[in-house]
C-alpha cells in the first residue's frame, strides 16, 4: 500500500469518529419515524427548517461518500474492482470494525419500509 493510501485510510478512520455517531443517531431517528409516524414525511419539524435540514442532509450524504471512499480505497489497494471481503480486513486492519459498524447502520437504513410498518403495527404505534 502506498503512502497516499495510508494517509487516506487514516483520514477515513479519523473522520469515522465524527460521522458515525451522527449517522447512527440519524438512522435511529429515521427508523422510529418509519415505524411509528409518517414514513414519507421524515423528521418534518427538522427537515422543514434549513438550519437543521442542511446538517441532517450533510450527515446523510457524507456517510454515503465515506462508505464509497472505503470501497474505492480498498479497490485501489487491491487492484480489483470487486475486492473480496477479506481484502477489507487486510487493508483496514484495526479500522475494520468501523467499516462493519457503518455497513450495519446502512443495512438498518435500507431495510424495506414494509418491515418497519409491520413492526409499527405490532407495537400499536402506527398512525
Amino acid at each position: 500500500m502506498t503512502d497516499n493510501h495510508d494517509v487516506l485510510r487514516r483520514a477515513l478512520g479519523l473522520t469515522w469518529w465524527i460521522l458515525f455517531p451522527c449517522f447512527v443517531a440519524l438512522v435511529f431517528r429515521l427508523t422510529l419515524e418509519r415505524t411509528c409516524a409518517d414514513p414519507y414525511d421524515l423528521l418534518p419539524a427538522l427537515a422543514s427548517n434549513p438550519l437543521s435540514g442542511w446538517p441532517i442532509a450533510g450527515v446523510y450524504v457524507t456517510s454515503h461518500v465515506w462508505l464509497i471512499g472505503v470501497y474505492l480505497l480498498t479497490a485501489a489497494s487491491t487492484d480489483s474492482l470487486a475486492p473480496p471481503p477479506s481484502a477489507f480486513r487486510t487493508v483496514w486492519r484495526a479500522d475494520y470494525l468501523k467499516i462493519l459498524l457503518m455497513v450495519a447502520t446502512f443495512v438498518l437504513e435500507y431495510l424495506p419500509l414494509t418491515l418497519w410498518r409491520f413492526i409499527g403495527t405490532a407495537l400499536h404505534c402506527v398512525r
